[in-house]
């Protein structure tokens, strides 16, 4: 099941780089994917894409979850926390304060940080 479920991120992922998936599609798709049976990356990463807008994850972060995809899960999962740990938030808010999709978000991100 859980190669199923890599198959479909994957797919989904690759529709929103090609712009035939927007971001509310792919929050949409995330909310409605089950993670029964998927495994921790797997997991992670839809989890990850339902709170999409308000994690501030755009196109630019897709080589970041294809790459996890290509490791075993936990390795996967370390592999995202590392990357996250790098992640600018100030800097994706402010670039996205304008944008309608994130921009509702980055007004209490960016409150919160200043």
């Amino acid at each position: 099941m859980s190669d199923a479920i890599r198959k479909e991120i994957r797919r989904v992922l690759g529709e929103w780089e090609a712009t035939r998936l927007t971001a509310q599609g792919v929050q949409n798709w995330a909310k409605e994917t089950s993670t029964r049976g998927a495994d921790a990356y797997a997991a992670k990463v839809i989890n990850h894409l339902r709170g999409l807008g308000e994690y501030l994850i755009t196109v630019d972060d897709i080589p970041t979850y294809l790459e996890g995809l290509e490791l075993p899960p936990e390795m996967g999962v370390k592999h995202l926390e590392n990357e996250g740990a790098n992640f600018d938030v100030k800097t994706r808010a402010t670039d996205l304060k304008d944008d309608p999709f994130y921009g509702p978000h980055t007004k209490a991100i960016l409150r919160e940080l200043t």
